[in-house]
């Protein structure tokens, strides 16, 4: 690897810099390695599923689209979760996540099987047999490469989380059941491959059982958001009621705003951020959500947005700056593995928890803490390119306070170098990233003065 100097400046670049291309490569290079080193000491029940995805990644395909799969966020989630049954996995997941404990749910052990699943497709079309997978913690099997998921619930409403399904491919038939049950959905096989694979539209109606009364499966398409190639995928909403879609519609607006106002952001956007899922949360204790990431599934954000009771929605008129705020996040979960694969850490006591801090209202662990100024950069950096291009393509107005908000996200951004500073034990890679954070700020801060000096808000 190059000397830090070098390094980090090209894993942290400013938000909308050229180069992001060259972490993603790199990115893959590191969940590369750690499907290399999966199976030492792990549990036999791997192997079939961690040969096919090798077997692929020594085939034919271009290297871009090999890229793709292992930048996908659901084989990096199915790495973290087999964390109980692979050493290797195990050391990685506790290093990079903000979890203390992994659940054990022994059906994970298929949690990449839906990655084999395409791997075996795509290195051979007409292969045949039998392929477990594993729902994840929303009843769901997705399929990487393909914007086809597959949700399973009972005909009592239940999301049935974590559970086994066997798909069965034949000459002429797919059949999925799960394990030890009966068959529950019945295609052709060309319709089943045509979805994993080809990415190609629902297959005829008519042509599609379901066997089990009992079993409810839902097949379901992302829907592409605008020009971006990152899917709208609706997973947290009531049924009967139209919010899915006018969030859906919310988001595609935002990702246009962002296209108009902050183009260099927007290519990092399109290059990072596979799927934004929308949902309606209630209000937690720290008060309402309005986005999320998880360090196991990068590239996946949520967005939340309340609705009133006249089905009107709740808009933050920032809500604009949650995209730069998941992306820096999306950002600094990749740039984790590639520095673990590196040997790299930035901190000594990454699972520490600080506070609670008051900002927050709770406690943060250190690998969080030391997130918060590049990721804060990010908010900052989109509120200084919509203000400075007006704010375009916005449909609501954006009030006067936006020069206050700015202000915090500054405050914020130095909050966190001064909590860094008393909590974290900074490696000497940590102590160059945070130097590196704090030329970033003082570039973005000359900007922020240079906009705002003698204007109005």
């Amino acid at each position: 690897m190059p000397d830090l100097a070098t390094l980090l400046p090209r894993l942290f670049g400013a938000p909308g810099e050229p180069g992001s291309g060259a972490l993603r490569t790199r990115a893959a290079a590191a969940h590369a390695g750690l499907l290399d080193r999966a199976g030492d000491r792990a549990d036999p029940a791997l192997r079939p599923d961690l040969g096919a995805i090798h077997a692929y990644l020594r085939g034919p395909d271009p290297p871009e689209v090999k890229r793709r799969l292992l930048c996908h966020p659901l084989l990096i989630e199915g790495l973290h979760e087999l964390a109980p049954f692979s050493p290797a996995l195990r050391r990685w997941h506790d290093s990079v996540t903000t979890s203390l404990e992994h659940e054990y749910v022994p059906d994970s052990r298929a949690a990449l099987g839906n990655v084999a699943l395409v791997a075996r497709l795509r290195t051979d079309r007409g292969w045949r047999g039998e392929q477990d997978c594993c729902t994840d913690a929303l009843g769901r099997v997705g399929f990487p490469l393909s914007d086809w998921s597959l949700t399973v619930r009972t005909d009592r409403g239940e999301v049935l989380t974590h559970q086994a399904i066997t798909l069965s491919l034949e000459r002429d038939r797919a059949s999925w059941r799960l394990a030890g049950g009966e068959l529950f959905l019945v295609t052709s096989r060309e319709a089943c491959v045509r979805m994993i694979v080809d990415n190609a539209e629902f297959p005829e109606p008519r042509r599609v059982e379901f066997p089990d009364p009992h079993v409810r499966p839902c097949l379901r398409c992302a829907a592409r958001l605008g020009r971006s190639g990152v899917r709208y995928d609706p997973v947290g909403f009531s049924p009967g009621r139209s919010h899915a879609g006018i969030t859906g519609g919310l988001v595609r607006g935002l990702f246009a705003a962002v296209r108009v106002n902050s183009p260099a952001v927007y290519r990092e956007l399109r290059t990072f951020v596979h799927a934004v899922r929308g949902f309606e949360l209630p209000p937690t204790d720290h008060g309402v959500v309005g986005s999320f990431s998880d360090p196991t599934l990068p590239g996946v954000i949520g967005i939340n947005v309340s609705y009133t009771d006249l089905d009107q929605p709740c808009i933050d008129p920032f809500c604009f700056t949650w995209l730069g705020h998941e992306l820096g996040h999306t950002k600094d979960y990749l740039i984790d593995n590639v520095l673990y694969e590196g040997g790299l850490p930035l901190t000594e006591n990454p699972a520490e928890p600080v506070g609670p801090i008051p900002r927050y209202g709770r406690s943060l662990p250190v690998r969080t803490l030391i997130q918060i100024p590049y990721v804060h950069l990010y908010e900052w950096a989109l509120l200084m390119d919509f203000r400075a291009a007006g704010f375009r393509g916005l449909h609501w107005p954006v009030p006067a306070e936006a020069l206050a908000v700015g202000e915090d996200l500054a405050a914020e951004i130095r909050e966190g170098f001064g909590l860094i500073r008393g909590w974290v034990r900074l490696t000497p890679a940590g102590a160059a990233a945070l130097v590196h954070f704090r030329n970033l700020y003082d570039r973005a801060a000359a900007r922020w003065r240079s906009q705002t000096a003698g204007r109005e808000a």
